[in-house]
């Protein structure tokens, strides 16, 4: 699992982002940012979940990253360009610090170890999210789900004697926002799996019984990525 940026850090380095940072109180379903706007901070989690996520369409979105506390979010645009490629919102209540653009830029500048640490991270970040997009385009919305599966189970699966247990409900709906397709279409795939056996659940809670099934759908043989996560 990728490891959180801010954890990465020693305590000097962690110290000089927060010393160059301002800490605001979010609340859930408020929004940080939104596709387009300025990309003039990033932003560090203290506490709570922020979804970073696209709109594909009327009442369709794909989500990039979920992320938690000790990790960033901003790094789309900050790094990129002049605006956000992305939209930031709140999924819990939250604790985050933002620092300028200008003011980041300075800092990195100005010290090689923590300019490393940025750049081995952003790295690990796109190369995870381009997997994210390969699974949910390339093998169709039986391989989208299946991806989320997978994901949701290195985050949060203990492994059974039946299977792997995820142990964070699940929902419908979520997963359809992470993938851009329908509820109904998810609804159907998830239906058919439990009617052959693949996964079983108690209301959100699922297990996943045949794991393979889902990794030889999207050939994770031949995949490279460590940071399998949503």
């Amino acid at each position: 699992m990728m490891e959180p940026l801010l954890k990465r850090l020693d305590t000097h380095d962690y110290d000089m982002l927060i010393a160059n940072s301002k800490l605001i109180e979010i609340k859930k379903g408020v929004y940080i940012y939104t596709e387009k706007n300025p990309s003039d901070y990033l932003y560090f989690i203290q506490q709570g979940e922020i979804r970073i996520f696209k709109e594909i369409g009327v009442g369709k979105e794909i989500t990039f990253f979920t992320r938690k506390g000790y990790d960033v979010f901003g790094e789309m645009g900050v790094f990129s360009g002049e605006t956000y490629s992305t939209t930031a919102k709140a999924s819990k209540h939250s604790f985050i610090y933002y620092i300028g653009k200008n003011k980041l830029k300075n800092l990195l500048a100005q010290n090689g170890r923590l300019g490393q640490q940025f750049t081995r991270w952003v790295a690990e970040s796109l190369e995870s999210s381009n997997a994210k997009i390969r699974d949910y385009v390339a093998f169709g919305s039986e391989g989208a789900v299946a991806s989320v599966f997978i994901r949701i189970s290195n985050m949060y699966g203990v492994v059974t004697t039946e299977g792997i247990l995820i142990t964070e409900p699940i929902m419908i709906t979520d997963i359809s926002k992470q993938i851009g397709i329908s509820r109904e279409t998810v609804s159907r795939i998830v239906k058919k799996w439990k009617q052959k056996e693949i996964i079983e659940n108690d209301n959100k809670y699922f297990l996943i019984k045949n794991m393979h099934y889902f990794r030889r759908l999207l050939v994770c043989e031949n995949c490279g990525v460590e940071n399998c996560v949503l």
